[in-house]
């Protein structure tokens, strides 16, 4: 893209990279190309396909700034966890301590990490190649996460995504984990902000060896005048296995790709999440997952929830490539429309190139059972409590594979005290 073609927000973003350019430590040739890379990109345009359902022409209109200090966290939300380490706009607050549940915990800060590049490289494909290139560019202090072969811990490790300022802030919070042969864990990566209009930019890549297990909660609830972008990127080593459960309940516009890759023999994947997109929220979830070995296992089961004005996006792919015999890939789709201004845009799809394998995929996307609500309204439940009942029910099936007790009562919880305020209005 010529200097003369690009948008005033492509080049406000580039200028704001030069101001901040001298305090953004090490791998400065690295982030330098990252941010040619997001200039020759731009933002996305209405007739790319990966963006067929989700406009981004309010994000590009605003002006956000990144910052390159830490900001304060006294109003941070409660903890959910036992073991926590906050993040204010990519950055720590205070010192990261050497270790926590099993996790050893670096910050890439240092200008002689040069060892270190690789880990700020954009990650490649999807909708979302060039708001990683802006991330590789931009982020202030990447968070390295490492658990040493044959180590494993039940406990669950929080990082605290929050994102403020006095001005609308841009964060670029980048997360890489690297688990070692036979290690297990579990993550809480949780996603907030001051309630103001902020734009968080992340990035959180993961690479499993052969062996490992490593499970996320996904909890993205940042406030009604956000906008998120996030890239998830998963490789995974033979018999190892990745586990995300995804909330989505916040941001104005939000957009996930998900993307796995299992590359190694009987690597498997489950990846199961929920969204309500109420008020005049829009959700966007694009999964795609590579059958790269044989004998890879992969299940995808999203619900979305939407109400009012909402919108929802589900794009699912997966891919058996040549070679990945006896793979097993599932897809599902359930979604739910509570009023008739609601939108569900769901797209499950599947690319077999290889014979002996079991694949499936499906989708729904319906009003609440008429039968079963005059069912429980013969057993004195109200209009509003038997369509609260039925719309808990639906998301459940998902919710209840959150076998993090404090994660899962706040989404829980959350879920009922939306649904409560919808359904008395639309019943």
């Amino acid at each position: 893209m010529s200097a003369s073609a690009l948008s005033p927000t492509v080049t406000r973003l580039r200028d704001e990279f030069e101001r901040v350019r001298p305090a953004l430590l090490g791998a400065p040739a690295v982030r330098a190309a990252a941010m040619a890379r997001f200039t020759e990109l731009g933002f996305p345009g209405a007739r790319e396909e990966a963006w067929k359902y989700t406009s981004l022409r309010r994000l590009e209109s605003r002006k956000f700034a990144p910052t390159v200090a830490p900001q304060d966290t006294t109003a941070l939300p409660a903890a959910l966890a036992a073991h926590r380490i906050v993040l204010t706009n990519g950055l720590a607050a205070t010192d990261l301590p050497a270790s926590l549940a099993g996790f050893s915990v670096r910050s890439l800060e240092s200008p002689v990490e040069t060892h270190t590049d690789h880990l700020l490289r954009p990650i490649g494909g999807l909708g979302t190649e060039r708001f990683t290139a802006l991330n590789a560019a931009l982020s202030t202090s990447p968070l390295l996460l490492t658990m040493d072969a044959q180590t494993q811990s039940e406990d669950v490790l929080e990082i605290s995504l929050h994102t403020s300022g006095s001005g609308p802030t841009l964060a670029n919070p980048r997360i890489t984990v690297r688990m070692g042969a036979h290690s297990r864990g579990r993550l809480l990566i949780d996603h907030t902000d001051d309630g103001q209009e902020h734009f968080a930019n992340a990035v959180l890549d993961v690479e499993l060896a052969t062996g490992a297990e490593l499970t996320v909660y996904r909890l993205q609830r940042q406030g009604d005048k956000s906008f998120h972008i996030e890239r998830v990127e998963a490789r995974v080593a033979d018999g190892a296995r990745f586990v995300l459960r995804d909330s989505q309940m916040g941001s104005s516009l939000a957009r996930l790709d998900l993307h796995v890759t299992l590359d190694g023999r009987a690597s498997s994947t489950e990846l199961t999440g929920v969204f309500l997109a109420d008020g005049s929220r829009h959700l966007d979830t694009h999964v795609l997952v590579e059958h790269r070995a044989v004998e890879t296992t992969s299940l995808q089961d999203y619900r979305g929830i939407a109400a009012n004005k909402g919108r929802g996006v589900f794009n699912g792919k997966s891919i058996v490539h040549e070679g990945a015999q006896k793979s097993n890939a599932r897809q599902v789709n359930r979604n739910l429309l509570l009023t008739p201004g609601a939108e569900i845009d769901t797209k499950p799809d599947l690319e077999i190139y290889a014979d002996d394998v079991q694949c499936s995929h499906g989708a729904t996307t319906g009003q609440l059972d008429p039968n079963a609500l005059f069912y429980l309204r013969s057993r004195g439940l109200d209009e509003s409590e038997a369509r609260s009942a039925l719309t808990r029910a639906f998301a459940g099936a998902v919710l209840s594979k959150v076998d993090a007790p404090e994660l899962a009562q706040h989404v829980h919880d959350e879920m009922d005290r939306r649904l409560v305020r919808l359904l008395e209005v639309t019943a």
